[in-house]
């Protein structure tokens, strides 16, 4: 006896309909368009794109109601994460971890590429600005770090006394 024909289900793999495979192909594109840009969220990205800002700033005040900058490291193969950083008049400081991921500074990739070759690029509201990574101690680290707490709204009570942070001060590359 003949089996009766099953109803046809659209399939994943079915022909294609008309325009679809332009919408499929462009929605492709445009994520792959948003990686190669830089960071998303949580996610590394690349290359930052952007207009090239001054070499040298004496003031940030223009930027420092952003929430985040992207940080890229790794100019031969070029890493680049979202980060929290503040600014105190002519400096730019961009802290390791305060609140989420590894403990240790060392366990950041980032930090690491930037251990080795201090050249980073830093994007703020679409302006790419080519620096060079210092990392700050002693008074000047007590002064950023109670800045970022103050921007960030972290009460220093609350500081986990397992994390070390490191905190970087964006300076201009020389020459």
């Amino acid at each position: 006896m003949p089996r009766p024909q099953q109803a046809l289900r659209p399939s994943l793999f079915a022909r294609p309909h008309p325009g679809r495979s332009r919408r499929i192909a462009a929605l492709l594109a445009s994520t792959l368009a948003c990686v190669a840009c830089g960071p998303i969220g949580p996610f590394a990205g690349g290359y930052l794109r952007g207009d090239v800002g001054p070499a040298s700033m004496s003031d940030w005040a223009p930027v420092s109601g952003e929430e985040l900058a992207q940080l890229e490291t790794r100019p031969d193969d070029p890493h680049s994460v979202n980060t929290w950083f503040v600014t105190l008049g002519p400096s730019l400081y961009i802290p390791t971890s305060m609140i989420l991921g590894p403990k240790n500074p060392t366990e950041r990739g980032w930090v690491a590429h930037v251990r080795q070759n201090d050249a980073v690029r830093v994007r703020i509201a679409g302006t790419v600005y080519e620096r060079r990574a210092v990392r700050v101690e002693g008074e000047e680290y007590d002064r950023a770090r109670a800045a970022l707490e103050s921007k960030y709204e972290l009460d220093p009570e609350d500081r986990d006394p397992e994390r070390t942070i490191w905190i970087f001060r964006m300076d201009p590359r020389s020459g």
